[in-house]
């Protein structure tokens, strides 16, 4: 079907919001699991994971000093390395450089057993007095605080990333003196520099092979809203969530989308930019109402283009007597990715059935 779809030049990705790998990793498994070759140019470069916009940072950001977690820490800091992430801090690096700080800890020797030392010589217990204006010179200050994807550790997580949300301009142990104060906006919580908050999706469950559906990342920031709201007295919790419905990913996308023909036409690069080729529909097929086909819905790039949204009964939606039709309204539901592909090729005049699709293999 892949193949299929290739060969006529069709622009596709598959974007998604796992996480937590390579994208390259991702490639692997998806052309395994559908029997293509990662050699063919069916799958590879096409997949957009939750935190794969963030390679097209700015470099200034991307030297900044940043707290990474996620299901893996120490992978997700490899892959943001690799991304140009030059200073990233997992919770494994300040439990191991400061016992104090979750002495409750018992996954040192498991989950948190990879660590490294601070960057540049900072350390993680030079604070002894929270309010002091008088920091010393290896205060640890994070600027950036990345969920990579859904983490294990949820209490050693909320503990770190609270600590940073109620410091002084980011440095790990110290309290801002603006917290709690009802003169300034938020009532002074995250009024005072401290590290801007990226939730890489907030997909609240995903679809397993467990008949009931599992918490994701979105279930981790729930978590977290919840000591927030309890630590503030119910002020709100500033964050940015890549991922689909996010307007970033869908740009991010979007983009990739319209530069992607120029690259299979062996379309020229302007000023280290693709051409872009303009798009009149997108199709966007996917499982959840609240991520998928919100994104879809809601999406309204600048250039004009339509997308339209189909939800497949496969996957995290299920229809119910209590629940007929899902609370984002897709342009069609149909059984799954097959069905999805041949509703939105017949709705753009093209005669094809599904076994005419599938007979084209991949």
């Amino acid at each position: 079907m892949l193949r299929s779809i290739r060969s006529k030049n069709m622009r596709y990705v598959f974007l998604t919001n796992g996480g937590g790998a390579h994208e390259d990793a991702k490639v692997a498994s998806l052309s395994k699991r559908l029997g293509l070759s990662i050699d063919e140019d069916v799958i590879r470069d096409r997949v957009i994971l939750s935190h794969t916009p963030m390679r097209g940072w700015a470099d200034e950001v991307k030297k900044q000093t940043v707290l990474i977690t996620g299901s893996h820490p120490e992978t997700a800091r490899k892959i943001a390395n690799e991304y140009g992430f030059e200073r990233a801090v997992t919770p494994a690096d300040l439990i191991h450089a400061n016992g104090d700080l979750y002495p409750f800890d018992n996954l040192k020797d498991t989950l948190h057993s990879e660590f490294r030392p601070l960057p540049d010589g900072k350390s993680a217990s030079a604070i002894k007095d929270p309010y002091s204006k008088n920091l010393a010179g290896d205060a640890l200050k994070i600027d950036q605080i990345l969920v990579w994807n859904d983490p294990r550790d949820w209490s050693l997580d909320i503990q770190v990333i609270h600590d940073l949300l109620v410091s002084h301009n980011g440095y790990l142990g110290t309290l801002s003196s603006r917290n709690g104060n009802r003169g300034l906006p938020n009532n002074g919580w995250q009024q005072d520099g401290q590290p801007e908050l990226w939730i890489s999706n907030l997909d609240l469950v995903w679809k397993t092979e467990y008949p009931v559906n599992r918490f994701g990342t979105g279930a981790f920031l729930e978590a977290l809203k919840g000591v927030w709201s309890a630590v503030t007295n119910g002020a709100e919790l500033h964050y940015n969530a890549l991922g689909k419905p996010s307007q970033f990913t869908y740009d991010y996308a979007h983009t990739r989308l319209l530069q992607y023909y120029s690259t299979m036409k062996g379309g020229r690069e302007v000023g280290g930019r693709k051409d872009a080729t303009p798009l009149r529909r997108v199709y966007m097929i996917g499982d959840n109402p609240e991520s998928d086909i919100r994104g879809a819905n809601e999406y309204c790039p600048e250039d004009g283009t339509e997308w339209v949204s189909i939800l497949v009964r496969t996957g995290v939606w299920t229809e119910t007597e209590t629940e007929r039709e899902p609370r984002y309204k897709p342009g069609a539901i149909v059984d799954d990715v097959v069905d999805g592909i041949v509703w939105a090729l017949r709705n753009e005049g093209v005669d094809v059935d599904r076994k005419t699709l599938l007979a084209g293999g991949g």
